[in-house]
Protein backbone atom coordinates (compact mmCIF):
# COMPACT_ATOMS: atom_id res chain seq x y z
CA UNK A 1 0.00 0.00 0.00
CA UNK A 2 1.61 3.17 -0.87
CA UNK A 3 1.67 5.91 2.21
CA UNK A 4 1.52 9.12 -0.44
CA UNK A 5 0.15 9.57 -3.84
CA UNK A 6 1.28 12.64 -6.15
CA UNK A 7 -1.54 14.96 -7.13
CA UNK A 8 -1.53 13.10 -10.65
CA UNK A 9 -1.73 9.59 -9.30
CA UNK A 10 -4.25 11.09 -6.56
CA UNK A 11 -6.25 12.78 -10.05
CA UNK A 12 -6.07 9.42 -11.94
CA UNK A 13 -7.51 7.23 -8.90
CA UNK A 14 -10.73 9.75 -8.81
CA UNK A 15 -10.62 10.33 -12.79
CA UNK A 16 -10.94 14.34 -11.83
CA UNK A 17 -8.50 17.15 -13.26
CA UNK A 18 -4.99 18.09 -11.44
CA UNK A 19 -6.42 21.69 -11.98
CA UNK A 20 -9.40 20.52 -9.67
CA UNK A 21 -6.83 19.32 -7.30
CA UNK A 22 -4.37 22.36 -7.04
CA UNK A 23 -7.75 24.38 -6.89
CA UNK A 24 -8.87 22.73 -3.84
CA UNK A 25 -5.32 23.36 -2.17
CA UNK A 26 -5.38 27.10 -3.01
CA UNK A 27 -9.09 27.49 -1.72
CA UNK A 28 -7.55 25.22 1.66
CA UNK A 29 -10.22 22.82 1.32
CA UNK A 30 -7.73 19.95 0.14
CA UNK A 31 -4.30 20.42 1.61
CA UNK A 32 -0.99 18.07 0.48
CA UNK A 33 -0.09 16.97 3.57
CA UNK A 34 3.61 17.08 2.22
CA UNK A 35 5.34 19.22 -0.29
CA UNK A 36 8.69 18.05 -1.93
CA UNK A 37 11.45 20.17 -0.65
CA UNK A 38 13.37 19.66 -3.79
CA UNK A 39 10.86 20.17 -6.77
CA UNK A 40 7.44 21.71 -4.32
CA UNK A 41 5.54 19.00 -5.94
CA UNK A 42 2.19 17.72 -3.89
CA UNK A 43 2.13 14.74 -1.83
CA UNK A 44 -0.76 13.81 -0.57
CA UNK A 45 -1.43 10.55 2.17
CA UNK A 46 -3.25 7.74 1.96
CA UNK A 47 -5.65 8.84 4.50
CA UNK A 48 -6.96 11.95 1.95
CA UNK A 49 -7.98 9.38 -0.02
CA UNK A 50 -10.86 9.39 2.12
CA UNK A 51 -11.15 13.18 1.78
CA UNK A 52 -11.38 13.28 -1.81
CA UNK A 53 -13.84 10.80 -1.99
CA UNK A 54 -16.40 12.39 0.78
CA UNK A 55 -15.81 15.84 -0.93
CA UNK A 56 -16.78 14.01 -4.34
CA UNK A 57 -19.65 12.51 -2.61
CA UNK A 58 -21.13 15.80 -1.18
CA UNK A 59 -20.82 17.40 -4.54
CA UNK A 60 -22.73 14.66 -6.06
CA UNK A 61 -25.59 15.43 -3.59
CA UNK A 62 -25.64 19.00 -4.20
CA UNK A 63 -23.02 20.59 -1.59
CA UNK A 64 -21.19 23.82 -2.48
CA UNK A 65 -18.10 24.14 -2.17
CA UNK A 66 -18.42 26.30 1.08
CA UNK A 67 -20.82 23.80 2.46
CA UNK A 68 -18.17 21.04 1.95
CA UNK A 69 -15.39 22.82 3.93
CA UNK A 70 -18.35 23.66 6.89
CA UNK A 71 -18.85 19.92 6.58
CA UNK A 72 -15.40 18.41 7.01
CA UNK A 73 -14.77 20.78 9.39
CA UNK A 74 -17.39 19.97 12.11
CA UNK A 75 -17.92 16.51 11.63
CA UNK A 76 -19.69 14.89 14.17
CA UNK A 77 -22.43 12.24 14.86
CA UNK A 78 -25.23 14.71 15.45
CA UNK A 79 -24.27 17.44 13.27
CA UNK A 80 -23.86 14.82 10.51
CA UNK A 81 -27.25 13.62 10.77
CA UNK A 82 -28.46 16.79 10.31
CA UNK A 83 -26.74 18.35 7.59
CA UNK A 84 -27.50 15.20 5.54
CA UNK A 85 -31.37 15.21 6.87
CA UNK A 86 -31.52 18.54 5.65
CA UNK A 87 -29.96 18.22 2.10
CA UNK A 88 -32.63 15.07 1.76
CA UNK A 89 -35.29 18.22 2.44
CA UNK A 90 -33.34 20.36 -0.04
CA UNK A 91 -32.97 17.83 -2.49
CA UNK A 92 -36.63 16.22 -2.94
CA UNK A 93 -37.55 20.54 -2.45
CA UNK A 94 -35.36 21.02 -5.78
CA UNK A 95 -36.77 18.04 -7.61
CA UNK A 96 -40.46 18.63 -7.03
CA UNK A 97 -39.48 22.33 -8.69
CA UNK A 98 -37.97 20.51 -11.56
CA UNK A 99 -40.65 18.33 -11.98
CA UNK A 100 -43.02 21.51 -11.93
CA UNK A 101 -40.43 23.04 -14.48
CA UNK A 102 -40.80 19.92 -16.55
CA UNK A 103 -44.51 19.97 -16.86
CA UNK A 104 -44.46 23.77 -17.72
CA UNK A 105 -42.14 23.03 -20.82
CA UNK A 106 -44.27 19.89 -22.05
CA UNK A 107 -47.11 22.13 -22.09
CA UNK A 108 -45.59 24.80 -23.96
CA UNK A 109 -44.71 22.15 -26.13
CA UNK A 110 -48.08 21.07 -26.31
CA UNK A 111 -49.21 24.84 -26.86
CA UNK A 112 -46.99 25.52 -29.97
CA UNK A 113 -47.79 22.04 -31.36
CA UNK A 114 -51.61 22.00 -31.15
CA UNK A 115 -51.46 26.35 -32.32
CA UNK A 116 -49.42 25.57 -35.63
CA UNK A 117 -51.78 23.47 -37.29
CA UNK A 118 -54.56 26.10 -36.98
CA UNK A 119 -52.14 28.98 -38.07
CA UNK A 120 -54.26 30.64 -41.39
CA UNK A 121 -52.61 33.61 -42.96
CA UNK A 122 -55.49 34.35 -45.20
CA UNK A 123 -58.80 35.01 -43.26
CA UNK A 124 -60.06 36.97 -40.45
CA UNK A 125 -62.72 34.66 -38.41
CA UNK A 126 -64.69 35.08 -35.15
CA UNK A 127 -63.99 32.85 -32.59
CA UNK A 128 -65.54 32.49 -29.13
CA UNK A 129 -63.61 31.69 -25.77
CA UNK A 130 -64.38 30.70 -22.08
CA UNK A 131 -62.37 32.51 -19.34
CA UNK A 132 -58.80 32.37 -19.86
CA UNK A 133 -56.07 33.12 -17.10
CA UNK A 134 -52.91 34.80 -17.42
CA UNK A 135 -50.03 36.19 -15.14
CA UNK A 136 -49.43 39.78 -15.33
CA UNK A 137 -45.66 40.83 -16.32
CA UNK A 138 -46.06 44.18 -16.64
CA UNK A 139 -43.85 46.22 -19.30
CA UNK A 140 -41.73 45.20 -21.84
CA UNK A 141 -38.44 46.31 -19.54
CA UNK A 142 -39.81 43.23 -17.42
CA UNK A 143 -40.40 40.41 -19.78
CA UNK A 144 -37.50 38.99 -20.14
CA UNK A 145 -36.19 39.35 -16.55
CA UNK A 146 -39.36 37.11 -15.69
CA UNK A 147 -39.21 33.33 -15.71
CA UNK A 148 -42.65 32.75 -16.60
CA UNK A 149 -42.22 34.43 -20.38
CA UNK A 150 -39.64 31.34 -20.81
CA UNK A 151 -42.05 28.81 -19.43
CA UNK A 152 -45.75 29.92 -20.69
CA UNK A 153 -46.85 31.35 -23.91
CA UNK A 154 -46.77 35.48 -24.04
CA UNK A 155 -49.62 37.54 -24.24
CA UNK A 156 -49.22 41.08 -25.43
CA UNK A 157 -52.22 43.96 -24.50
CA UNK A 158 -52.37 46.67 -27.18
CA UNK A 159 -54.21 49.75 -26.35
CA UNK A 160 -52.96 52.10 -29.43
CA UNK A 161 -48.82 51.90 -28.98
CA UNK A 162 -48.91 51.26 -25.55
CA UNK A 163 -48.61 47.54 -24.66
CA UNK A 164 -48.46 45.15 -21.56
CA UNK A 165 -47.40 41.50 -21.68
CA UNK A 166 -48.80 38.36 -19.83
CA UNK A 167 -48.18 34.79 -19.33
CA UNK A 168 -50.81 32.79 -20.45
CA UNK A 169 -51.87 30.39 -18.20
CA UNK A 170 -53.39 26.43 -19.45
CA UNK A 171 -55.99 25.18 -18.32
CA UNK A 172 -54.70 23.13 -14.92
CA UNK A 173 -53.24 25.85 -13.80
CA UNK A 174 -54.74 28.91 -12.35
CA UNK A 175 -53.08 30.25 -9.07
CA UNK A 176 -54.30 32.93 -6.55
CA UNK A 177 -52.73 35.66 -8.32
CA UNK A 178 -54.15 34.88 -11.75
CA UNK A 179 -55.93 37.42 -13.63
CA UNK A 180 -58.54 36.86 -15.93
CA UNK A 181 -59.31 37.31 -19.64
CA UNK A 182 -63.34 37.29 -19.66
CA UNK A 183 -65.24 35.19 -22.04
CA UNK A 184 -66.36 36.31 -25.28
CA UNK A 185 -66.02 36.19 -28.79
CA UNK A 186 -63.27 37.88 -30.62
CA UNK A 187 -62.56 38.65 -33.96
CA UNK A 188 -58.89 36.99 -34.62
CA UNK A 189 -56.73 36.52 -37.66
CA UNK A 190 -52.82 35.68 -37.65
CA UNK A 191 -49.75 37.53 -38.14
CA UNK A 192 -46.12 36.32 -39.67
CA UNK A 193 -43.35 38.72 -39.14
CA UNK A 194 -41.39 41.23 -37.25
CA UNK A 195 -43.59 42.74 -34.05
CA UNK A 196 -42.97 45.99 -35.66
CA UNK A 197 -45.74 45.22 -38.18
CA UNK A 198 -48.20 44.00 -36.09
CA UNK A 199 -49.89 47.09 -35.87
CA UNK A 200 -50.47 47.14 -40.05
CA UNK A 201 -52.29 43.88 -39.54
CA UNK A 202 -54.30 45.14 -36.42
CA UNK A 203 -55.54 48.08 -38.47
CA UNK A 204 -56.31 45.37 -41.72
CA UNK A 205 -58.35 43.24 -39.05
CA UNK A 206 -60.16 46.50 -37.84
CA UNK A 207 -61.07 47.64 -41.09
CA UNK A 208 -62.50 44.57 -42.46
CA UNK A 209 -64.56 44.13 -39.00
CA UNK A 210 -67.70 43.75 -41.04
CA UNK A 211 -70.23 45.79 -38.71
CA UNK A 212 -68.57 44.77 -35.41
CA UNK A 213 -68.53 47.05 -32.94
CA UNK A 214 -64.89 46.15 -31.28
CA UNK A 215 -62.95 47.39 -28.35
CA UNK A 216 -60.34 49.59 -28.17
CA UNK A 217 -57.79 47.16 -27.40
CA UNK A 218 -56.62 44.06 -28.95
CA UNK A 219 -54.68 40.72 -26.97
CA UNK A 220 -51.95 38.65 -29.07
CA UNK A 221 -50.80 35.73 -28.30
CA UNK A 222 -47.48 34.46 -29.13
CA UNK A 223 -46.76 31.01 -30.93
CA UNK A 224 -43.19 31.31 -31.85
CA UNK A 225 -41.36 34.34 -30.78
CA UNK A 226 -38.11 34.91 -30.40
CA UNK A 227 -37.65 32.34 -27.81
CA UNK A 228 -38.61 29.70 -30.36
CA UNK A 229 -37.33 31.27 -33.92
CA UNK A 230 -33.81 33.56 -34.44
CA UNK A 231 -35.68 34.90 -37.47
CA UNK A 232 -37.99 37.58 -36.76
CA UNK A 233 -39.74 36.71 -40.15
CA UNK A 234 -40.50 33.48 -38.91
CA UNK A 235 -42.51 35.23 -35.96
CA UNK A 236 -46.44 33.94 -35.42
CA UNK A 237 -48.51 35.84 -33.43
CA UNK A 238 -52.52 35.26 -33.23
CA UNK A 239 -54.09 38.79 -32.81
CA UNK A 240 -57.97 38.68 -30.73
CA UNK A 241 -60.09 41.82 -30.43
CA UNK A 242 -63.27 41.11 -28.20
CA UNK A 243 -66.16 42.13 -29.61
CA UNK A 244 -68.51 44.24 -28.17
CA UNK A 245 -71.85 43.76 -29.91
CA UNK A 246 -72.95 43.43 -33.38
CA UNK A 247 -74.85 45.76 -35.81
Amino acid sequence: MKDYFTIGELANLFAIDVQTLRYYDSIGLLVPSHRDAHNGYRLYKFDQIYQVASIRYLKRIGYSLNQIRQYLDSRTLEHTMQQLHDQSQELKRRWNELIDIDATIGRKLEFIKQQLPLVDLQHIVVKTFEDRYYLNIGSEESLYGSDVFYFHPTMVFYHGREKTFGAYLFASEKPEDALVLPRGQFLCAYHQGPYETIHERIAFIRAHAQGLHLADWEVNFNILDQFVERDSNHFITEIQIPILSQQ
